[in-house]
């Protein structure tokens, strides 16, 4: 068996998404690997002094790349728990090459000297995104695997470049590179290999030909001969410095003094991808809440542009309007065993559908959702929506929130789209995954003794402590284990989502019978095997609080 062992040493993976700028990629595709051993191998090109035994034994190393490329997509093994370890992106603005200076003054009729030339450079803003793996093993390691067997001669040539890999993707995404003897169980697999459902992701990959596509874009051959010809007019005079003239503009095209910037060196594209699946046993649970994972979906038509902020208003308002004239409706539909008393056992749930998790979201909402009782049968759902939603003659009738005087009243009908937003799709509520952030702040069931702004940390873990007892229980509540891991924030992991308090950009209080308002924080919670959802979670999970949604891995 073929595997690449990577070592990511200082903890910090630095790679740039291809998709975004503001992204990081993780884990490093096959691809870029693979480009990272084809740099390594060009950038120990041995010079005309080191003799041809030294230059014959760099060019054979080109053998086993170009026979690595023909091997397909390996699986990788890798930690699948990093994505709330994504940085804060800030910009940087740095100077441009020295090239556009070049182009735009001429040295030889406005002479400047070196620390004129960085004053004259244009700076730019450049992102480096990255994501903190730690130094815990078996974070920090990530292993390609190929279910082949490597020629001796191969692997020889294979371990001599693994070997000269300094870094993968920035200059400061230090690696090691190795062939390693064993490797553990793939955490990712190529789809083609993989019958289980699950979250798929597409990682550029190593094919046919990318070696040669390399070489044809890194543009050696030319720029090196820009340059050795440009030193030769330099360095040369009279009759040789005209042959040598002449010979760059058959080259290039022009005169040498015309052509200050050498040939363009494209960067690389990989055009070929591979769809992944978590590897998951096919024996593997799959837990469930006590929530059923087909949502009603009901997407807004018209009405006023609301966040999340607004969650509280919405549901109240669908609330009343579902309840309107149902004084006899059963207890999983109400919520109430009898006027005043709650009820006992799961019931409807109400959830705001809102644009978060990706670059651009904002957490406006698209919609809201109904979530039943797993235990209710549709026939029961039908025979309670059926007056909300239909007429005495069995035409649709739309549903009108009114939301006050200040704003918009919200018009809402079934999503019945063939490709809805994703927002308005049940799946990306319900997953399945392990991994879950909340997107509206947990409330919780009781209000802890101990004091989180407290300066002893003691107190501060205590706090803690309290916290992660009652989000167990919350789980535990809904059908669910205790989570293997339980993180907690002010701030969702979910981009696009409100901060857990009141505030600027916050999410208000919770209204509560009693007047006095629970904390409320964001949880992200992984448990030992994959959940379907919907997850709600706490005192407010009836009513659009506490809902959580599967964090995406490795992609959005």
């Amino acid at each position: 068996m073929l595997s690449l062992g990577i070592e990511f040493i200082t903890g910090s993976a630095v790679m740039t998404a291809t998709a975004s700028r503001e992204e990081a990629e993780w884990p490093p595709h096959p691809a870029r690997v693979f480009m990272a051993l084809v740099a390594a191998h060009y950038e120990t090109r041995p010079l005309p002094v080191d003799g041809d035994e030294v230059m014959a034994a760099w060019t054979e190393e080109r053998r086993a790349l170009e026979w690595l490329e023909q091997q397909g997509s390996p699986s990788l093994a890798c930690a699948t728990n990093v994505e709330h370890s994504r940085r804060t992106v800030i910009s940087n603005y740095v100077p441009v090459n020295d090239q556009a200076i070049r182009k735009s003054y001429d040295p030889e009729a406005y002479p400047i000297n070196g620390a004129d030339l960085v004053n004259l450079r244009h700076r730019i803003d450049r992102t480096f995104p990255s994501i903190g793996i730690g130094l815990d093993a078996p974070d920090r390691f990530v292993y390609l695997i190929w279910d082949k067997v490597v020629p001796p001669d191969v692997a020889a040539l294979l371990a001599r470049i693994t070997a000269k890999v300094v870094r993968i993707g920035h200059s400061s995404s230090l690696v090691q590179v190795w062939l390693a003897d064993e490797a553990p169980e793939p955490t990712l697999l190529p789809q083609s290999t993989h019958s289980r459902t699950g979250s798929a992701a597409n990682l550029r990959t190593i094919a046919p030909g990318l070696l040669a596509d390399l070489d044809q874009r890194f543009n050696a051959d030319e720029i090196n001969l820009f340059f050795d010809l440009a030193a030769n007019i330099e360095a040369t005079s009279g009759k040789a410095q005209k042959v040598a003239k002449a010979t760059f503009k058959e080259h290039f095209g022009e005169d040498y003094r015309a052509s200050l910037a050498p040939p363009v060196r494209l960067r690389p594209v990989v055009g070929v991808s591979q769809s992944y699946q978590m590897n998951k046993p096919n024996d593997a649970p799959l837990l469930s809440t006590v929530f059923d994972n087909e949502l009603l979906i009901l997407t807004k038509d018209e009405g006023s542009v609301l966040g999340l902020e607004s969650t509280n208003l919405l549901i109240e308002a669908l609330r009343g309007t579902l309840l309107s004239g149902s004084e006899s409706a059963p207890e999983w539909f109400t919520g109430h065993r009898a006027p005043g008393e709650p009820a006992t056992r799961p019931h409807l749930a109400l959830l705001p559908l809102a644009y978060v998790g990706s670059e651009h979201a904002d957490g406006h909402l698209l919609g809201l959702a109904l979530a039943f009782p797993r235990e209710i049968t549709p026939e029961e759902r039908a025979a309670q929506l059926r007056r909300v939603f239909y007429d005495a003659t069995g035409r649709e009738l739309p549903i009108t929130l009114k939301l006050g005087r200040d704003l918009d009243n919200w018009s809402l009908s079934r999503e019945e789209r063939a490709s809805p937003p994703l927002a308005l799709r049940a799946q990306t509520w319900t997953g399945p995954s392990t991994v879950w952030a909340s997107v509206t702040p947990v409330v919780l069931d009781r209000h802890p003794k101990h004091d989180p702004s407290s300066a002893r940390g003691s107190e501060r873990e205590a706090w803690r402590q309290e916290v992660a007892e009652s989000v167990i229980a919350s789980c535990e509540r809904i059908g669910l284990p205790a989570p293997v891991r339980i993180d907690i924030d002010k701030t969702s992991w979910h981009r696009g989502a409100p901060r857990g308090r009141p505030g600027p950009g916050g999410m208000p209080w919770l209204s509560s019978k009693t007047g006095h308002a629970k904390q409320q924080v964001h949880v992200l919670l992984e448990f030992g095997c994959e959940v379907q959802g919907p997850v709600l979670l706490g005192a407010g999970r009836y009513r659009g609080y506490g809902l959580c949604k599967p964090l995406g891995y490795p992609g959005k």
